[in-house]
Order: structure tokens, then sequence, then C-alpha cells
């Protein structure tokens, strides 16, 4: 075994208390340790700590958030061995210890990609031959040599991400914790990013820890993972154990994502169908799924879709030859579209294609340059903005831009006393949304202390509260576990069912799978594809052009089945009917 980088004992934090109060438990008496070299995935729900436990492992809290801590957190200092926290400058241990955020515009600072990677090692004087040396081999590990000249302002997202990863990979840590670095990417972008952790990886003596919630693709690449838990931490465990013992519970009791893989293999065992191990990856349920259902044999064209789904027809929202610039920036080229009552749209595209600025179109926030957008068939430049913004809901993708208030429960309520409804029935839609989103306990807690995940189910409570004709959320399950995804999207149909119209962006491409009744794809500010989830996935030209990528389980269905499938339910069903109807074990 090898020997410990990072070792903590008996360990609590209290976040800091407001306005005279108690602090709040955060971390109960955590114990771990992580092995030199290792890779481990920290996993739980949103809100169980899991940023907290990582802020607390660089730093970041206490040091500069406040609050209090007990027990200790030793490091492998690379001359004195395992060292307290306690007994390093704070610049020490950021040279330890450091962390990627999940937003990369988050942490660039300043114009150039040089300037960036150099930035923090100027601030430690290092010498500036030895500067030069390490911007050159961070850009070296992240793929992109000859990107020192570059402006950050023109990278794409992948790419800001990877000069933010490389700033701190020209520190040199021991260890480096990446707190969802994907989020904020497209598919495209998440590949490259997760290409280049393979790549440290394979050059680097480093160890790495994740916070991650969609692990279709990191979950078969750690090494070990780590679960945070009603305050505590548990582990660390073999990732194939943790799902063998654990199966289902993962996902149904403790409400967190498994991939798609590992969902099909333990439903396929619950149903009685035995794989010889839990699969974590596509290939590996492949293979193992072979000798049971043998080649595939395609039963029809993956183009068409196994169903039309039963939408209404009359639309809420009309876009008619819309342009748009930013400047001399043009953002959006003749795009027409239509949102229509009853049904689920799903907006999708690589990073600046354009998708949050066509929504803003939606409600008046921005105005197109020419042509016009219609709400209920009315030019929404002839709508008094209150009243637009009543009709059409908006919740922006930084769910800070929306808070207003001192308390989660004043937050809600806020839309409710602007509609002029009784007391008595704003308390009760509060409780009831509330309760709907798992806030109870931070009813009377500022919105700004939220973590990222509750952050954004305050934020689409407040808007869909009034039950408004439209609602348009930009990435409206970012940070969310199983649970918490599985019960918005939920509410969503229901509104739909009702009669709204519901537009999400998203880069989730499971969640289009799922949800979605048609999807539009944006890509260099024109609309490059209108249709079913299941004609997107079966057109590989408009996936590589918009640097999307088709889930999991449809690839499953192709290489399993011979034919494509959206859902897990659906894909466990034809291999029973394929393997037949007695179930045999693999051996």
């Amino acid at each position: 075994m090898s020997s410990p980088v990072l070792v903590v004992e008996d360990y609590s934090y209290w976040f800091r208390g407001q306005a005279g109060r108690p602090g709040v438990l955060a971390l109960d008496n955590v114990n771990l340790e992580i092995e030199k070299g290792s890779f481990t995935l920290i996993l739980g729900r949103s809100g169980s700590g899991k940023s907290t436990l990582a802020l607390n492992l660089v730093g970041i809290y206490p040091d500069y958030f406040g609050g209090k801590n007990s027990g200790r957190i030793l490091i492998d200092h690379p001359e004195r061995g395992l060292v307290n926290r306690r007994e390093l400058t704070r610049g020490e241990r950021f040279r330890l210890v450091n962390m990627l955020f999940q937003n990369p515009e988050d942490q660039i600072v300043t114009l150039t990609v040089e300037e960036e990677v150099g930035f923090a090692l100027e601030n430690y004087l290092f010498p500036t031959a030895e500067i030069h040396r390490r911007i050159d081999r961070a850009l070296d590990l992240v793929g992109l040599r000859g990107f020192r000249e570059r402006s950050t302002l023109k990278l794409s997202g992948g790419e800001k991400q990877r000069v933010a990863l490389a700033s701190l990979l020209a520190l040199e840590p021991r260890v480096l914790i990446l707190d969802e670095p994907t989020s904020n990417l497209d598919p495209a972008g998440t590949e490259e990013v997760l290409e280049t952790v393979d790549r440290i990886r394979e050059l680097v003596d480093l160890t790495l820890m994740v916070v991650e919630h969609e692990v279709d693709e990191v979950f078969d690449r750690v090494d070990q993972v780590v679960l945070v838990e009603d305050k505590q931490v548990r582990g660390p465990f073999h990732p194939r154990e943790f799902m063998a013992e654990r199966g289902l519970h993962v996902r149904d009791d403790l409400g967190l994502w498994i991939p798609q893989a590992t969902e099909a293999g333990l439903e396929l065992a619950r149903q009685g169908v035995e794989l010889p191990r839990v699969p974590l990856s596509v290939a590996e349920l492949v293979e193992d799924l072979a000798p049971m259902v043998g080649e595939p044999e395609p039963s029809r064209s993956p183009g068409v879709p196994d169903f039309v789904p039963e939408v209404g027809s009359d639309p809420a929202i009309q876009v008619e030859d819309v342009w748009f610039s930013y400047g001399e920036h043009r953002v959006l080229k003749g795009v027409s579209l239509q949102a229509r009552r009853g049904e689920l749209l799903a907006i999708v595209g690589q990073n600046g294609s354009g998708k949050s600025t066509l929504a803003s179109m939606f409600n008046g926030i921005l105005r197109p340059d020419s042509g016009r957008v219609l709400v209920e068939g009315k030019p929404t430049t002839e709508y008094e903005f209150a009243h637009l913004v009543k009709r059409v809901a908006y919740i922006f993708q930084v769910p800070e831009k929306q808070f207003i208030r001192n308390t989660v429960e004043e937050e809600i309520a806020h839309g409710l006393k602007l509609l002029g409804l009784e007391e008595e029935e704003i308390g009760q839609r509060v409780d009831e949304y509330l309760e709907r989103f798992q806030l109870l306990d931070q009813r009377e807690l500022s919105p700004y202390v939220l973590s990222h995940g509750q952050k954004r189910r305050l934020s689409v409570a407040c808007m869909v509260v009034a039950e408004p004709d439209v609602v348009v959320l930009d990435e409206p399950t970012f940070g969310q576990d199983f649970y918490q995804a599985r019960n918005l999207m939920e509410m969503l149909e229901g509104l739909a069912a009702k009669g709204a119209a519901v537009v999400f962006i998203t880069h989730d491409m499971r969640l289009v799978a799922e949800y979605a009744d048609r999807c539009c794809v944006l890509c260099d500010g024109e609309i490059l594809f209108e249709g079913v989830p299941l004609e997107l996935f079966a057109s590989p030209d408009v996936l590589t052009r918009a640097k999307l990528k088709a889930p999991p389980v449809y690839e499953m269905g192709l290489h399993i089945l011979g034919e494509p499938t959206l859902v897990i339910p659906r894909f466990v069903e034809r291999v029973k009917e394929i393997a037949g109807d007695q179930p045999r074990a693999v051996i």
C-alpha cells in the first residue's frame, strides 16, 4: 500500500454563525486517508457537504471564509513528511493542496494565457527562467502548446478550464482537487478536460480528487470513492465494490447519479439476468452481455423514433428571423423557432453557440437587432417588461443573479406578494415549495450561504411557484443529485401537462433523452437541427459540428441490441426479450 499524502483526523467544521447565531455543523468527526498518486471521486447528495469538505482540505474554510474547526489535517510535505496544516503558512498550503473550481470564469484574472499560467508563480517570486519553464510544461500537460499568446477572452469553455488547470499545475502541488470541473462545459469540452486529466495522471506524480454529480465519464477512471452523507465522510471504497455492495440503493435511497451502464447492469440483475461483474462503463457492459445476446441485428433505422410525442401545437413563443449582436460580435443569425404549450423543448449546443442569448429574448431581457419574438402572438416589444416577466419565467444559469431578499423563505414569497395573493395562500405555497425542493431546513438562511445545488433549487422554486405560462431554465439540473434532478424535471412535466410551455437549456444529453419532447441545436448562432431526441442522436454530423455526444444508453442500445434506446427501462426490457424468457447467468 502507498503511503498517505493527506490524512484527516477527527475533523469537524462549523459554518460561521450569522447575526450572533451559533455556527452550523457541516462536517462531523471526519477521518480519512488519501494515498499518494490516487484518483478519488467524492460523491454525495446536493448540499451534503462535498464542496465544504474540499474547501476544508484546501484551507479556504476556515482560513478565508471563517467558521470553526477541530481535529487535524495532515499534508505530505516533500521535505518534512506528514505535517499538520496549521504548522504551514497559507502560501505553503496552497502550493501543496489546491483546487480547480466549477466555473473557469471565476478563476481567470488576466488577459493572456501566458499571464494566467504565470500569475501565481510571479506572486510566489519564482525566478523568470523557472516561470517560463513551468508555463511551457503546464501548457504541454493540458494540451495547449502554442497558446501562450492567446487571449483568455477568446477561448472556448473547455480551453478556459484547461488554462485554469494549467495555472494550478504550474505550482506543482501534491494534491489537486477538481470541484465539478465539467459542469459548465458542453460534451466536447467535458471530454477535453477528462482526457487532460488522464494525460496528467500518466505524466505527473500527482494525487487527484474530484467532486462530481455526473459520473458516467468519471466512475471507471477513479481508483476509489468517498461518500459524504449526513455530515460524515465514509470510505474510501473501490468503485466496483462500492456499487456491488450497495447496488441500486445508491440511486434510489442515497439519491446519487450512477453510470448508465452500471444502472442497466443492476436493473438486469434485479430482474434475474446476472452479469459476471457490476459494469462501470459501456465497454464493460457490451463485453459482458455479448455472450447472452449475440451479435446485434439492426431492426430499424436508428433515425426513426419509437414514438412521436403528443404535444400541443399552440405556440406560446414564436421567434421569427431574429438577428442579434454584442457590439461587432454576431451571436444570432436569422433564428426562427417555436416553443409550444404542453411540451418540453430542449435547446442544446456547444458553449458560446447563442443558447442563453436566444432564451433571454423570450421575456424581453434582450431585444433583437432585427426580426421579432412573440409571446402569445404579441411582440415582446409591445409588452411592459414587468408584465412580460410574470408570463415568462426565466431562471438564470447563475442563481445569485436573481436573489434579492434576505432569507430563502422571503425569496420564494417575493413573487407571490407581487401578484397580490392573500398571506395565508402565500404561506401555504411557500411551505409546499420549501418541502418540494428540500429547503425547509434552510428557510431562515441567506440565499447566498447555500450550496451550489441548493441555490439552483431555490432559483427554480422562486420562478415556478407562481405557475407562469412559459418557463425558461438555463441548465436546470446544474449541481443536482439524481433525486433532485428527477424531482425538478417531473415538476416541469407537470407544468407542461397543465398547458405551460417549458424550455430548458442543457449540456446534459441524458436529460434530453429522458425528458425532451423536442430539441433544437444551435451552432454558431444558427439552428442546425430541430426534431425529436432520437433523430438528433442518429445524426453524427450534427453531433460532431455542435460538439455534442449521445448519452451512454443510446450507445448501449446500438452496440448490444442493434437499435437505439433513450431510457434504461426500455434497454433492460429489450435485453430480456432477446436473452429469452429464461434468465441465464453468464459464468
